[in-house]
């Protein structure tokens, strides 16, 4: 064997080495994408399903605890009137409007209209003239001017429309938090771990929906997070793991804020999550609450956005690893999901090297004894369909919108394509002694689809207001249980995308 055959079977040995750990390495997320559907199958409510939930109309306003909502605008000129007024006529009989702006554009203008001051609720406008901080540091200066006697705080981002009732629904959330962490009236409703902890938040969905007709990106975008919100942070939820604090439509208590207050990480969200978690404190999700927001509509803009979460949160990730793995107040669970959540942003980079590394290998036809194209081929094919088949499964749990299945093709090329630059960003992340500048993402204002709440086609019995927990509130949905052939077809081809590399390792041992 000459010079060239002798590096063309390094080559090959070492690309399949490679290939092998980065696949194993997504394999571990495929595997939970697999787990978290099934979960999300397998506790479904029941029950004729009924429109409408627990809202604040006719609330006396002394029982209603005051609730800031806090608004931060950085040229938002194409969406500041649509969120104000949103807020505005929000149903809650008890809130204040309070408008963080660090804009330099027509915002300006406005926010200063007189139209505003002139409508009850109270409606607050703070400009800053430098962006120090950048969305942590608006929402901090928020703080500083709210109403003291605010009990709690909702955070939107300026290109959502949260419908009338997102308030009304959070304050009962955190209603049927406190009671569920006090006691076992019902048992159902309890995540299997960290049910004891107080909550000191509660995330509702960030449903991206307003322009996802706009192209392939957008409906691919809508796609992607659907399968996030609906089966996998549905999955989080009911087995108590870590669930992170979302950027927008979310409330906090104002009392934790106050003590803990904002970070000035580009991923404030993230970084106060940690500390939340290392403070004692978790965190509620519930679908059911859900806010449309709008999507970036081209690759460029979608990657800025992605490359800021990245960094920022491999960023926290560093910085908090140490104090997160060796705190008392985190459960077994919520450390092992910040052990997976911890290098997420470099999973898309490991499938699109691993693929790489598994193509070359091949080219050089030469590999170790243990290795088969079996074994290739079918840790390839699980990996790949992970995601879309977790999109698909979100997507079917929200009702009978066939036109947002073909996002899930988009979804799949739009993984290759972003996986380098989340990659990148990530490293930066790990590497770099301080985070980078803030990217803003482009809000235009478009709207292709208007809607304002997803009629879902099921949900689990432990989320939903149903059932026995349903006496409690008048008017709580009903809803149905999923068909068993459904479930079980979800559920078949998960169980064999999931068994099938473990199925031609033992093969070839």
């Amino acid at each position: 064997m000459g010079v060239w055959g002798v590096l063309g079977a390094t080559i090959g040995i070492i690309s399949c080495f490679a290939a092998l750990a980065f696949g194993l390495f997504f394999f571990a997320y495929a595997a939970k994408y697999y787990a978290s559907i099934l979960i999300a199958l397998a506790t479904l409510g029941r029950g004729k399903r009924e429109e409408g939930e627990a809202s604040g109309e006719g609330e006396d306003r002394r029982d209603a605890p005051l609730v800031s909502i806090h608004l931060p605008f950085y040229n938002e000129a194409n969406v500041a009137r649509r969120i104000i007024t949103a807020c505005l006529n929000q149903d809650y009989p008890n809130i204040e409007i309070l408008v963080a702006d660090d804009s330099r554009d027509d915002t300006v203008r406005i926010i200063k209209e007189r139209g505003w001051r002139s409508k009850p609720p109270i409606v607050k406008f703070l400009h800053r003239r430098d962006r120090s901080g950048f969305k942590g540091g608006a929402l901090t200066e928020a703080l500083r001017y709210m109403d003291p006697r605010a009990e709690f705080v909702a955070v939107f981002d300026a290109d959502f429309i949260p419908p009338r009732e997102t308030i009304s629904r959070l304050i009962n959330h955190f209603r049927e938090s406190d009671r569920r962490s006090l006691g076992t009236d019902f048992p159902e409703l309890q995540p299997r771990t960290g049910a004891g902890k107080p909550v000191a938040a509660v995330q509702g969905y960030q449903l991206h929906y307003l322009n996802k007709s706009e192209n392939w990106v957008t409906r691919a975008v809508r796609a992607e997070f659907s399968g996030s919100y609906m089966v996998e942070r549905v999955a989080a939820e009911r087995y108590g793991a870590l669930k992170m604090v979302s950027g927008s439509v979310f409330m906090l208590r104002a009392d934790v804020l106050r003590k803990l207050k904002w970070g000035t990480s580009i991923t404030e969200d993230w970084e106060l999550t940690l500390r939340l978690y290392r403070e004692g404190y978790r965190v509620a999700y519930t679908p059911l609450i859900q806010a449309p927001a709008e999507i970036p509509t081209t690759i460029r803009a979608l990657a800025k956005q992605r490359m800021r979460w990245a960094e920022g949160h491999t960023y926290a990730v560093r910085r908090h690893f140490r104090g997160v793995l060796t705190s008392t107040k985190l459960t077994l669970a919520e450390k092992l999901e910040f052990v997976y959540l911890a290098p997420y942003y470099l999973q898309g980079l490991a499938l699109l090297v691993g693929t790489l590394c598994w193509l070359l290998a091949e080219a050089n036809h030469t590999c170790p004894w243990f290795w088969r194209p079996a074994f290739g081929w079918a840790l390839l094919l699980s990996n790949l369909l992970a995601a879309p088949l977790m999109c698909l499964a979100g997507l079917w749990l929200e009702g009978d919108l066939r036109a947002d299945y073909q996002g899930v093709f988009g979804l799949v090329a739009l993984t290759y394509l972003l996986a380098p630059y989340q990659g990148y960003a990530a490293l930066r992340g790990l590497l770099e002694s301080e985070e980078g500048t803030w990217i803003r993402t482009m809000k235009t204002g478009s709207i292709t689809d208007r809607f304002l709440r997803m009629r879902l086609r099921s949900l689990l019995s432990w989320l939903s207001l149903g059932g026995r927990l349903g006496r409690l509130v008048p008017g709580a949905p009903r809803l149905p249980r999923l068909p068993i052939p459904a479930r079980g077809i979800f559920g078949a081809v998960c169980l064999l995308l999931l068994v099938l590399p473990l199925a031609a390792a033992f093969a070839v041992i």
